[in-house]
């Protein structure tokens, strides 16, 4: 196995760096993003690899966005239709209950 690079991509989006892993592999070189290693491939030139591990992590948290987004509209959703009311009770009695604590 040949040296282990190491790169900092930083995402603006999520405001977040990430680790780039690129190591020759024969002819060619693979790479994957350490913080999600769904994120990898394998190209014939370390700068083809870069491109696009970056097109691949930019696709990837769009993703992450897109669904978070529609995470928090369900949220709100199930607030709104008062879904969570009975945890919110459920916590107001263990509360005045005594079965709470400071941290």
């Amino acid at each position: 196995m040949d040296k282990l690079h190491t790169i900092k991509i930083h995402e603006q989006g999520f405001d977040e760096i990430y680790t780039v892993h690129t190591e020759q592999n024969g002819d060619g070189w693979i790479g994957w993003i350490q913080e999600l290693p769904e994120v990898n491939c394998e190209k014939k030139t370390r700068e083809e690899l870069l491109k696009v591990l970056e097109i691949e992590l930019q696709e990837r948290l769009a993703v992450y966005k897109a669904e978070a987004e529609m995470w928090d509209k369900q949220f709100e959703a199930d607030v709104k239709a008062g879904k969570l009311e009975r945890f919110a009770k459920e916590a107001l009695a263990d509360f005045r209950a005594g079965k709470c604590e400071d941290i």
